[in-house]
């Protein structure tokens, strides 16, 4: 049956922001968090289709590039990026992951701190989903991943709001694991990149107090 949706789904030139929502639905029923991201709308601000080529920087255990995966097709390729390799978390989990979902087009990267070493020019697309922050070298890995990205290709960080320390020094945000949009926003102007898209509020949860914003960049 879900073979059948995929087929269905990607026949299409782009993919509907609501099949995409379905898709995520489909890979993952019982993953509420995946279902609250709001997919679709990351995949339009990609700019992503059948045969793109993508990474995933900060990947985990990989579920995004699973996702990013049946986007882009087997004509595709989606390189999972993070410098963790262990039992619980990281490459190995993200392997494991490829596995169950019979994920074929996407490759295993072991990244560094201040290099995700992707491959050079040929990336239409970039996705850091809640691990930018994580990046104390940002600079570097800003410039890194601007020279994997093919003229036009585009960044997309998807990050968490900070709410009591927002006004507070970058590293006191990032040690509550989040950064303001305001931060970033400069950070990315700073390393040569043009916002397309910014949205404070991408997600928001006032009854968790949780919030994710979300910026969209090219590179010029």
């Amino acid at each position: 049956m879900r073979r059948l949706f995929l087929l269905t789904c990607f026949l299409l030139p782009l993919c509907a922001q609501d099949s995409v929502q379905q898709l995520v639905e489909s890979l993952y029923p019982q993953n509420d968090r995946l279902k609250e991201i709001r997919m679709g709308d990351i995949v339009r601000q990609l700019a992503i289709h059948q045969g793109s080529q993508v990474a995933d920087v900060g990947c985990g255990a990989g579920e995004f590039s699973v996702i990013l995966s049946h986007v882009v097709e087997p004509a595709g390729k989606v390189y999972c990026e993070d410098i963790v390799d262990e039992k619980d978390w990281g490459l190995r989990l993200a392997k494991a992951n490829f596995k169950k979902q019979h994920v074929k087009n996407a490759v295993l990267i072991h990244g560094a701190e201040d290099n995700p070493n992707l491959p050079q020019g040929t990336l239409d697309a970039v996705l850091i989903v809640n691990a930018y922050h994580e990046m104390p070298q940002y600079q570097s890995m800003l410039q890194h991943i601007k020279e994997s990205l093919k003229p036009g290709g585009r960044l997309v960080i998807l990050d968490n709001t900070p709410l009591r320390t927002a006004k507070r020094p970058r590293e006191k945000q990032t040690d509550n694991h989040v950064l303001s949009s305001d931060l970033a926003a400069g950070e990315l102007e700073a390393a040569g990149f043009h916002i397309l898209n910014r949205e404070d509020a991408f997600i928001d949860n006032p009854d968790s107090e949780s919030a994710r914003w979300l910026i969209a960049v090219e590179r010029k």
